[in-house]
């Protein structure tokens, strides 16, 4: 699934995941807010692979709906979607 993404787009987005995890452990809504929306353009524009693209977006929507009351439940997607990217 991931196979086919540009190295730097896998950068970009395993940087953001990892920062919003580290975000969602510290209850930072802002930043988890900003996370989420570059993850969601990234997998708008730049992520062909549509199950990818789809994975990343519900992963978001999770982590909108779980950011406030299960902040490591949010984190816990994050890191989920980081291992998607990563190919593992």
């Amino acid at each position: 699934m991931s196979d086919e993404l540009p190295d730097d787009v896998r950068e970009n987005l395993s940087d953001l995941l990892d920062r919003g995890s580290d975000a969602a452990r510290r209850r930072d809504e802002r930043a988890i807010e900003g996370v989420v929306d570059s993850v969601e353009t990234l997998a708008h524009h730049d992520i062909a692979d549509e199950e990818l693209r789809a994975v990343l977006l519900h992963g978001c929507r999770r982590v909108a709906a779980t950011r406030e009351s299960e902040p490591l439940v949010a984190a816990a997607y994050f890191e989920a979607m980081r291992r998607v990217v990563d190919g593992g």
